[in-house]
């Protein structure tokens, strides 16, 4: 099934920028690659919650390898599509799952101009039109500037421990009885 969210479209940013926002496809691995190197160390750490100097290819399959299924991911691209600026993904633990943990990184250079909140909208929406029930996100507690654009886009607070903040949103509204 092919969902409206799927196909490319173009977002003008509040300072008039643009960005081509996409499907990320599994042969864009050097792109994807590129676009997490060109984050400053500090948004590299707050996206992985380590620091990454270099990416295990392991680790750029598991990134680069979606099924628009159980594992999707839109690129944000410049209009030139030449550079990577953003990447949103969620991943359902299982096929059949209904609930599936969001994840995005936004280049330093492109946060601030609406950018963020766009793609986590659009995460919002496919999940909800795929059938998804439940969306979570984890974030370091020091980020509040993750947990601001999570919870202007609806998601709410509801645990965490240590350094660690849990943010989720349900697409379905809970049957009582």
């Amino acid at each position: 099934m092919i969902l409206p969210t799927q196909h490319p479209r173009d977002f003008a940013l509040a300072d008039g920028r643009s960005v081509r926002i996409r499907p990320l496809r599994a042969a864009e691995r050097a792109t994807y690659e590129a676009a997490v190197y060109s984050l400053s160390p500090r948004s590299r750490y707050l996206r992985f919650f380590t620091p990454i100097e270099k990416m295990s290819e392991r680790m750029l399959d598991q990134m680069t390898q979606v099924d628009g299924d159980r594992h999707v991911a839109w690129l944000a691209v410049t209009p030139d599509e030449g550079t990577g600026v953003a990447v949103v993904r969620y991943v359902r633990a299982a096929d059949n799952d209904q609930s599936a943990e969001v994840a995005i990184a936004v280049a330093d250079d492109w946060q601030g101009g609406g950018l963020c909140g766009e793609l986590l909208r659009q995460t919002v929406d496919h999940a909800r039109l795929a059938g998804l029930d439940l969306l979570t996100a984890t974030t370091l507690r020091e980020n509040s500037a993750a947990a601001g654009v999570l919870q202007a886009t609806g998601f709410a607070a509801t645990r965490g421990s240590g350094i660690y903040r849990e943010l989720e949103i349900r697409l379905k509204a809970r049957r009582s009885g």
